[in-house]
C-alpha cells in the first residue's frame, strides 16, 4: 500500500471511530436527506450462514410481538445459483470497522468464476444495520479522495421489491476496485467487483435484493 492510500485509509477508519462514538446523536438528529432515504427496519439478530456451498438458511426467532422481518435470500445459495462459487477471503473490507465495537458479525468470501477471482463480498444480518449504513455513509463521503468517479448514492423503491439503498464508486484512494454497499432489509452488503465482472456481480446484487 502507498503512502497515500495509507493516509487515505487512515482517515477512513478515524472517521468511521467518531461516527460510532456519536451514532446516538447520529440516530436521533439525522439528516432529512438521509432519515427518508434510509427505510426503517426492525427485528432479531440472525447468525451469518456457515461456509459449505449449500448451507441451510439461519433462522431467528419470531418476535412474541409480530411476525419477523425478512433479511433476504441465503447469500451462498444465490452465488451457486448464478454459475459462482466462492472460497475464504483475508481482504479488507469497509464494513469491518463499522462493526469492530459493536456485536454484529461480518461474514466475507472471495466469489469465483470458472476459478478466477470476480470479487469479494461481506455481509451483515442485523436490526442495526440502518444505524450501520448511515455511519457508513457519513464516513466515506468525508473520506473520498479526489481520484474518486462513478460516483452513485441513492435510494431505490422498487415495485413489487423491497426498497434498497445503494451506494456505489470507484476510489483507488480507498480500495483498489469498484465497491458496491447496499443496504436491503435487515441486511447490509459490501461488493467488490474485479475488471471485467461488472455485468454478473449487479446480475448477483439484483438476486440478492430481491
Amino acid at each position: 500500500m502507498n503512502e497515500k492510500m495509507k493516509v487515505t485509509t487512515g482517515l477512513l477508519t478515524m472517521m468511521l471511530l467518531l461516527s460510532i462514538t456519536d451514532i446516538a446523536l447520529l440516530e436521533g438528529l439525522p439528516n432529512a436527506e438521509v432519515a427518508e432515504g434510509i427505510e426503517g427496519t426492525e427485528g432479531a439478530e440472525v447468525e451469518s450462514g456457515d461456509t459449505s456451498p449449500q448451507p441451510e438458511v439461519p433462522t431467528t426467532p419470531t418476535p412474541a410481538n409480530g411476525v419477523r422481518k425478512a433479511t433476504g435470500p441465503d447469500v451462498l445459495e444465490t452465488l451457486v445459483s448464478n454459475q459462482m462459487t466462492f472460497s475464504d477471503t483475508r481482504e479488507k473490507f469497509v464494513l469491518a470497522k463499522v462493526i469492530e465495537t459493536g456485536r454484529d458479525t461480518l461474514t466475507t468470501k472471495a466469489i469465483l468464476i470458472d476459478g478466477d477471482r470476480a470479487g469479494a463480498i461481506g455481509w451483515i444480518d442485523s436490526p442495526n444495520v440502518k444505524k450501520h449504513y448511515l455511519v457508513l455513509k457519513e464516513a466515506l463521503h468525508s473520506a473520498f479522495t479526489p481520484e474518486v468517479k462513478d460516483l452513485l448514492d441513492e435510494t431505490q423503491r422498487r415495485e413489487n421489491h423491497p426498497t434498497r439503498n445503494l451506494l456505489t464508486f470507484f476510489d483507488s484512494g480507498i480500495l483498489p476496485e469498484r465497491v458496491v454497499f447496499v443496504r436491503v432489509r435487515e441486511r447490509l452488503y459490501e461488493i467488490h467487483i474485479a475488471e471485467g465482472s461488472s455485468n454478473a456481480i449487479f446480475n448477483l446484487i439484483e438476486d440478492l435484493t430481491n
